[in-house]
């Protein structure tokens, strides 16, 4: 356990050694990027830090709305509802789920959307097995499918390609936390790579907070009337909104998001080259996670200037997980020092 007294970056400081930081979620650096701390800084004058009031006030600030419009154009669909926090989002969206559907939850669902126990099949078998029963059943109301779109502890992106073999109507709720700012050539998430089929209806729901360095939660839907129905939870009435400074940084950052996700690329396959001949080092080409073996654990690390990402999750009590990830402040003699490490 490391005790950190600022927030890292490329590097953390820990009793006055400064170590290299390949851990935590801010992909793209943003945390100490300085143009986007000046929008932040710009924001704060406008703004404030907080907006105490409800969305449905009187009173609208419409930073919210240009945001939800932003993030609907992104992730190409019809409508967008903003939350305080990614966890938030994830609970309003399940909520509107029409009592008695017939729920198919995949192998890795985050608690915000979980509602039932994860399945213990592989993903792809959970798909196969979940396209026979709804194709082979009939259903009262249109059946709901929760997954996240990708593993970031196994460095996993999920295959929804599956959903074209599906012949009724469904919904499908997708987390997408940790792919929303970072997949895609734009940032649009998991959203480029599900098939827009007339029988599927998208609930894309997301924390803002890792590629994008926002404190702040989302739903993308592509029906408006469900967008409607999200808006009326009290998830989304009796919360105090997202921070309009951060807000109005997101709004004026594209060019540099964009930026930063071209560093980061650039780093993520230079270390995916540095490292393809350990084949106990597990990678997605298009993830910045590098899933370690346990005997690569945080203290081997440590003892070599380095800081990995180690922790047991979900059950904290099981074992640990340990990986390396890439942040765009990242520079490639900090490539090279971990692969010499190894």
């Amino acid at each position: 356990m490391f005790s950190l007294h600022q927030t890292p970056g490329r590097t953390a400081t820990v009793e006055n050694k400064e170590l290299l930081f390949f851990s935590g979620y801010s992909y793209l650096g943003m945390n100490q990027e300085p143009r986007f701390l000046q929008l932040l800084h710009e924001g704060i004058d406008l703004f404030g830090a907080v907006f105490p009031s409800s969305r449905i006030s009187n009173t609208a600030l419409e930073l919210y709305t240009e945001s939800e419009k932003i993030l609907t154009d992104l992730t190409q669909t019809t409508d967008t509802v903003l939350f305080q926090s990614g966890f938030t989002a994830g609970k309003a969206a399940v909520e509107i789920i029409e009592l008695g559907s017939q729920i198919f939850q995949s192998p890795f669902c985050h608690p915000a959307i979980r509602v039932n126990t994860n399945s213990l099949l592989s993903f792809s078998e959970w798909a196969n097995e979940t396209v026979q029963t709804i194709n082979n059943n009939s259903f009262s109301s249109r059946p709901v499918i929760l997954s996240d779109s990708l593993n970031q502890l196994t460095a996993e992106v999920y295959d929804f390609s599956f959903l074209n073999q599906i012949q009724q109507k469904i919904i499908c709720i997708i987390d997408d936390s940790h792919g929303i700012g970072l997949l895609g050539s734009n940032g649009e998430g998991i959203s480029s790579r599900l098939p827009r089929n007339e029988n599927i209806e998208y609930i894309i729901t997301y924390s803002l907070s890792k590629a994008l360095n926002i404190p702040a939660g989302a739903i993308s839907c592509t029906c408006k009337q469900t967008a409607d129905k999200i808006r009326k939870t009290s998830w989304y009435t009796a919360v105090t909104p997202p921070s309009p400074a951060s807000l109005y940084a997101f709004c004026n950052a594209a060019n540099i998001y964009q930026q930063q996700r071209e560093k980061l690329n650039k780093l993520k396959t230079a270390l995916q080259n540095l490292v393809a001949d350990k084949k106990a080092i597990h990678f997605h080409v298009d993830l910045p996670v590098f899933v370690l073996p346990e005997e690569l654990d945080e203290y081997y690390f440590s003892k070599r200037g380095i800081i990995i990402s180690s922790f047991a999750y979900p059950d904290p009590t099981g074992k640990k997980i340990n990986r390396a990830v890439l942040n765009a402040l990242h520079t490639n003699e900090d490539l090279q020092h971990f692969a010499d490490a190894i």
